[in-house]
């Protein structure tokens, strides 16, 4: 096709408006997580928030983890991503309700939630007290939001402005404001590239270091007299895998049911593929590298937050976190079809998506209640709550921005390596 047969071609596979049987779906799911968790507040609370808990960082690490996907691509230079760039990118459409979770936690839950807002040990005050907690989250959050949005804008522009003259008039309003004054195609390229080189290096080292934080103060000051230097590395290595993950199926359910086989080809699943694999290694390396020091050297102030996990009653779900999220990934995603196949690409990542759900569970509930497993049908639906707000924002996203780089179409990138 030529260009402007591209354009029209693109244009016209935009949905305009979210089609209304999914948009319900996600209300109904909204509502279904909002009486569950009302009801486990009602009974028990700290259960309650618990499964609040879990589920506010595993959505938030999934949408920083694709915002973060997107910036490794570019930093990188790996051309091959166009499409899976604009689908990484599209994730940030949740932060500001993920956003407004945390807000809720930081309001209500911390009191019920965090063990130490009843009682810190004098050392531990400095950094384990609720103003400082409020500062350094939402700062971290406001932060990369701002960035994130930055560059998302500088992405878009260029894409709407060629769209602009192909939409639908209700999208071309919004185009138009988004992109404002047009420069040049020159200076625009130019300014793109500036900000592209800038932002994602921010993007990354914020991720690295707020979600190490936010692991920090969520996960591990739980049990506030156990710690180790590598906690937050492996959890936020768990983020950007559950982001790995959301973009490689939605490139697989994006390119079925929008008729997008010209432009998100196999081998871009095959080059995801491949990251999410050597993601897959990379956290179970990280998980040894933070096991093998503890139980090597054997002392009881640190043993004794890994044994209570892999005795029962949570040694099934330790296994079943490590079966997930390394064992089936490795064996299954080590040849080119599981790879390239969007029906076994998309198996996979519900199955690492799946893992790194029931890690997170086998990380909180157990500092929370050892003795009782509270992963069940109560955290299931607390989660379906989750899912719909997620679902609500990205579908919202999706149905008015194309969902891969019209710039990059046009310049012939997207092919397989780099």
């Amino acid at each position: 096709m030529n260009r402007e047969a591209t354009l029209r071609d693109l244009a016209g596979r935009l949905p305009v408006r979210p089609n209304p049987r999914q948009r319900m779906l996600w209300l109904v799911l909204m509502a279904v997580g909002g009486i569950s968790f009302g009801w486990l507040l009602s009974t028990e609370p700290l259960r309650a928030w618990g499964a609040y808990g879990v589920n506010m960082v595993y959505f938030l690490g999934i949408t920083l983890g694709g915002a973060v996907l997107a910036c490794a691509i570019r930093l990188s230079n790996g051309r091959w991503g166009g499409p899976v760039i604009r689908i990484a990118e599209s994730l940030t459409a949740y932060l500001p309700f993920g956003i407004a979770t945390v807000v809720l936690m930081l309001a209500a839950g911390i009191w019920t939630y965090l063990p130490w807002t009843r009682n810190v040990e004098p050392r531990q005050a400095p950094f384990l007290n609720v103003p400082f907690l409020y500062v350094r989250t939402m700062g971290g959050l406001f932060l990369f939001w701002m960035l994130a949005k930055k560059l998302l804008n500088a992405s878009l522009r260029r894409d709407l402005y060629l769209l602009t003259p192909y939409v639908t008039p209700n999208l071309r309003d919004t185009y138009e404001k988004i992109v404002g004054q047009w420069h040049g195609d020159a200076a625009e390229a130019a300014w793109y590239s500036h900000e592209v080189a800038h932002l994602s290096p921010q993007i990354t080292l914020t991720f690295v270091a707020f979600y190490s934080v936010m692991a920090w103060d969520f996960i591990m000051a739980l049990t506030p007299n156990w710690m180790s230097p590598l906690f937050g590395w492996f959890v936020y290595a768990g983020a950007f895998i559950s982001g790995i993950s959301v973009v490689a199926l939605l490139a697989t359910r994006l390119r079925a049911k929008r008729g997008l086989e010209a432009y998100i080809t196999t081998d871009m699943f095959w080059d995801i593929g491949k990251v999410l694999f050597a993601w897959c290694i990379f956290w179970v390396y990280l998980m040894w590298s933070q096991y093998l020091p503890i139980w090597y050297a054997d002392m009881p102030e640190e043993t004794w937050w890994v044994f209570l996990r892999f005795e029962d009653p949570w040694r099934p779900w330790a296994f079943a976190a490590f079966t997930l999220i390394f064992v089936i990934p490795f064996f299954g995603l080590m040849n080119k079809t599981s790879k390239t196949n969007p029906a076994l690409l998309f198996a996979f990542a519900c199955i690492t998506l799946s893992g790194v759900w029931v890690e997170r569970h086998v990380l909180v509930m157990p500092s929370l209640n050892p003795s009782h497993v509270w992963i069940g049908l109560p955290e299931v639906l607390v989660t379906a709550g989750f899912v719909g707000l997620f679902g609500f924002a990205i579908q919202r996203f999706l149905a008015k921005f194309p969902c891969i780089k019209v710039t990059d179409v046009l310049e012939g990138a997207g092919g397989h390596g780099h």
